[in-house]
């Protein structure tokens, strides 16, 4: 931590201790946080964050707004909750925009995602990129739902798939959204990185504007829109090696001694424009709660890639002289509403809802060729489309019984039906076409060798590629609750889900309890098992690409092949149908609030992950490349595919506390800790197919391995600082990220990332009621994670690609914000 923060946080700290008198009073607002009434995790029955059963953050849309710059969600949840984590990807197509996220080192798959306590529909984007956790999973992509709509975020981290069905394995994230009928704010942001050798870059502008309005006697209508604006940062490096084909006589092109080398590789923060509306609206007729709510998002994205060098086999010098970078590019469009009623019958609570939900992608690539098609290549290129759709609809009941001489007994259960659809179709047939074209005289030792087949920068399909997958899962569960004395609460839940396909059905099942030692003291623990079906996607999707990986001691692209399971060459290489993860949770922890305005939460946690689904190594060589051939194939591709590869034991420790104190005419101080200590490893791997075995193949190499194990940090410590005095706030914020590491296949090519601290400072002003004004920085002090080890000729950026905290370094911003 850097001298200039510490300073900052002990000023604060000591005008928190400073003048006792002044102790004593903690405001409403402050003593909120650990007694707000919270839904998620407790079925029928709403419970205060502290007396929860199972850990539980809330984040209120005002922190969100705090939080400074803009940010995606899913980074301001990374900054606010310890063991939530965003991964950071350099330049890896649509990765770099739906980036990998989860909770407690598992990957967004093991996240399930509640909009309103009802299921957010998936995105049909893939998580593929190298150190991923989701393995070709669709998660639900957060930063499609506009951030001015939430009112606040509940998370629940603990096992919950016996409440909710799959998909909940590490935890559950429940949006609420504003059901305001009055008033409304309007947010403009503005800022851009710190310069990098000379230039600033990102530059970002987001504005989002929120108002509520009165339906009736006692209905509600709150309509908001979020826009953004944001320009590519480039991180790369020089370019080095030979660019251009020698002259005729051997000598070196004079070009090489005068040509740009400098971030040729065009990877890095991308290039997007972003909109997103919703509408949340709710009227009472009768009896009869009536409700609904929207959302609608358009992105549309630009993501720069790796330089194909004028003498690459992937270059034509007739319309590229000079070589080119690609675009990979991205047009999406997501939508989804939800309609339900509430009522009470008979003395139970009842609420009917379905929601139907969709995301469709156009995928091309721009300043590209196919380089197969000779010189009349097109240049760029509308190479797939991806749809995911989903509806759900659900009826949940519930009721309160007395027991026990007049003890409450909860009674929650449901039933749910749920239908899915995953698709890809294959665009312009120039985009993955083998055109034959043959390099003539003047290409140097490419003379008479074929072209490069495919786009570049793009990921190609051909109709051999094309999915159209669904299916349909029934579920009922029931949820028991009861506190059996004052001190003791108990609950129980189970869940059956069936569905159609060869993920069959299954029992979950969870328990919990709490006993209060005293206001102060509470010990609380759960004990669940949970399923994950194999994702549409794992199943369906295949592609071909180009990649960034180290070979032979160096990074180099790679040119590769990811194949479904049941496909010819899948099964070639020793692929198997995919089966569900299952999982075994436990967890253990106290509630501690031993002041006024003090909470502290310590929870232990242990996840048995079995079968979990993860993508193979890159399987390569003569075996290969026959197999390849045989089914059509170029045979200088590298193939892998998805399997039930291996089972993980995770295991951590989740700290959270939080104090607030009124400073009398200091003003007010409010000071937050997060921490979190996580370690995942491998209790088994596949058997090794003998088909790869046969081959001289391993099925999960060491690479893979470090990908699950090493590949994001084991530590994550938060610290918060919040001060307000009249007009004035400061908000200090500290993150610590652990050290991580890349592993390699071969072990001289490991690469070590140390821990990092970063600072994020914001000053806001209040001109008066309705407008606010607020300057800040995340991470102030401009951190870069360390610098790679690996040689590398291509120009890609010199730091760590997986970086927790990304690759950009600091970013300044001013934000106005007005009430209306």
């Amino acid at each position: 931590m850097s001298k200039t923060t510490l300073l900052l946080f002990a000023s604060l700290a000591t005008l928190a201790t400073a003048a006792p008198a002044l102790a004593q009073n903690v405001g409403a607002q402050d003593a909120s946080d650990v007694s707000e009434v919270v839904v998620t995790g407790n079925r029928g029955q709403a419970r205060t964050v502290v007396s929860s059963v199972a850990p539980i953050d809330v984040i209120s849309g005002e922190q969100l707004v705090k939080m400074g710059g803009a940010a995606p969600l899913r980074d301001a949840l990374t900054q606010l909750i310890p063991s939530f984590q965003a991964q950071t990807v350099g330049s890896s197509s649509w990765d770099s925009l739906a980036r990998p996220a989860g909770l407690r080192g598992l990957g967004g798959v093991h996240v399930l995602v509640l909009v309103d306590g009802k299921r957010r529909h998936n995105s049909s984007l893939t998580n593929l990129n190298t150190g991923n956790l989701s393995n070709g999973g669709n998660p639900v992509d957060l930063d499609l739902i506009p951030t001015s709509a939430i009112a606040r975020i509940e998370v629940l981290r603990d096992g919950a798939a016996a409440q909710y069905g799959s998909d909940a394995i590490a935890g559950v994230i429940n949006i609420i959204l504003k059901k305001n009928t009055d008033g409304g704010r309007l947010n403009v942001n503005a800022g851009e990185r710190y310069s990098y050798n000379g230039v600033s870059d990102g530059e970002t502008v987001q504005a989002d504007i929120w108002h509520g309005f009165k339906l009736g006697e006692d209905g509600y209508l709150t309509l908001a829109l979020d826009a953004k604006t944001q320009n590519d940062a480039l991180r790369g490096s020089n370019t080095t090696g030979q660019l251009y084909f020698p002259l005729a006589g051997g000598a070196p092109d004079p070009r090489e001694l005068t040509a740009n080398r400098y971030q040729l590789y065009r990877g890095g923060l991308p290039k997007t424009k972003s909109a997103s509306l919703s509408a949340n609206a709710g009227q009472a007729f009768g009896e009869v709660d009536v409700y609904s709510a929207a959302t609608l998002s358009f992105r549309d994205a630009v993501v720069g890639q790796g330089f194909r060098r004028p003498n690459s086999n992937q270059n034509l010098l007739q319309i590229y002289p000079d070589g080119f970078a690609p675009n990979y590019t991205l047009d999406e469009v997501d939508y989804q509403t939800t309609a339900g009623a509430k009522w009470l019958a008979a003395g139970w609570n009842l609420d009917l809802s379905t929601t139907y939900g969709r995301n469709r992608v156009e995928h091309g690539s721009s300043n590209t060729l196919n380089a197969s098609l000779g010189p009349a290549s097109p240049t760029s290129f509308h190479t797939f489309t991806s749809s995911f759709e989903q509806w759900t609809t659900n009826l949940d009941v519930s009721r309160q019984f007395q027991v026990l001489g007049g003890r409450d007994l909860t009674v929650a259960a449901g039933g749910e039906y749920r239908w899915e659809r995953y698709r890809t179709r294959v665009g312009d047939i120039d985009a993955y076409r083998a055109g034959g074209y043959v390099y003539p005289a003047g290409y140097g030792n490419l003379a008479g060798r074929a072209a490069t087949v495919g786009a570049q920068g793009a990921v190609v399909l051909d109709p051999s590629d094309e999915a159209n997958i669904s299916r349909a899962n029934y579920a009922a569960y029931l949820d028991l609750s009861l506190d059996v004395t004052d001190k003791f609460f108990v609950a129980a839940a189970g869940r059956y889900e069936d569905y159609d396909d060869a993920a069959g059905d299954v029992w979950s099942g969870k328990l919990s309890a709490r006993y209060e030692f005293s206001d102060a003291v509470a010990l609380r623990a759960t004990v669940s098992n949970g399923f994950r079906a194999p994702s549409l996607s794992q199943q369906g999707y295949a592609q071909t690409s180009n990649q960034a990986n180290i070979v032979n001691g160096a990074f180099t692209f790679v040119e590769s092949k990811t194949v479904r399971p049941e496909s010819a060459v899948g099964q070639a290489l020793g692929a198997k149908p995919l089966t569900p993860e299952t999982s075994t949770n436990y967890s253990v922890g106290l509630a501690l609030t031993p002041l006024p305005g003090l909470s502290i939460t310590l929870d232990g946690y242990r996840i048995e992950l079995r079968d979990r689904i993860a993508l193979t190594g890159l399987l390569s060589g003569t075996g290969v490349s026959q197999i390849l051939t045989r089914n059509g194939l170029p045979s200088n591709l590298s193939v892998r595919y998805f399997a039930n590869a291996i089972d993980t034991n995770t295991t951590g420790l989740d700290l959270v506390g939080a104090y607030a104190r009124d400073l009398g005419e200091l003003g007010r101080a409010r000071f937050t800790l997060g921490f979190n200590w996580n370690k995942t490893r491998i209790a088994g791997i596949a058997a090794n197919p003998t088909q790869l075995a046969g081959l001289g193949l391993t099925l999960f190499d060491r690479q893979q391995r470090g990908s699950v194990t090493v590949s994001t940090p084991r530590t994550k410590l938060l610290l918060g600082a919040e001060w307000t005095k009249d007009r004035w706030r400061v908000n200090l914020r500290e993150s610590r990220y652990g050290a991580f590491d890349s592993q390699n296949n071969v072990v001289t090519s490991d690469q070590h990332y140390g821990a990092k601290w970063l600072t994020d400072l914001e000053v806001g002003y209040t001109v008066n009621d309705r407008v606010t004004l607020a300057i800040g920085a995340n991470n102030l002090f401009d951190v870069y994670p360390d610098r790679n080890t690996v040689p590398d000729t291509n120009g890609f950026a010199p730091f760590g690609g997986n970086s927790p905290f990304g690759v950009y370094g600091g970013y300044y911003y001013g934000r106005v914000s007005i009430d209306f």
